[in-house]
Order: C-alpha cells, then structure tokens, then sequence
C-alpha cells in the first residue's frame, strides 16, 4: 500500500507544509541479503520506485533520519563480513 499510494503521500506532505527537499529513503527487503536502499528527497521518490522497479515489501522513511544512513552505515558493513 506505501508504495501504490507514495506519489500521493509525498504530494500531501508537500501541500502540507514539509519541504520537497525533505530527505527520504526506501529500504526494499530490509536486513537480508537482498535489501536495497535508495535514498532521495520527497519530490523524487516516486521516481525512485520506477527507475529501480521497487516492490514490496518495502519500509519508506521520511524526514532528517535518513541522513543517519551515511554515519551509521551498519547494515552495509555487516554484510561485508559475513
């Protein structure tokens, strides 16, 4: 459902006052081997989802948070060393 309905939530949190700049991620298949994270803005997430033909399930993650991903980075270098 996030993802069918994500063009029209990141429209309304625009109309609604968050910035089209806002940071956003998706997380496709979250902590296992074959999770993907894409990472953009709300304006283009939507995009996102089409350009790199997303599917659930997926976790959308919206606001300032999103920017942990670059310092933390734990998942990536889990997988590293497994």
């Amino acid at each position: 459902m996030g993802l069918i309905g994500l063009p029209v939530i990141c429209e309304e949190l625009i109309r609604h006052g968050r910035s089209a700049d806002t940071p956003a991620a998706l997380v496709q298949q979250g902590t296992t081997v074959n999770q993907r994270v894409f990472t953009g803005t709300l304006a283009n997430l939507p995009q996102l989802v089409a350009e790199h033909e997303v599917h659930a399930p997926t976790l959308v993650i919206i606001g300032e948070v999103v920017k942990l991903r670059e310092k933390l980075a734990w998942f990536e270098g889990a997988q590293a060393t497994v």
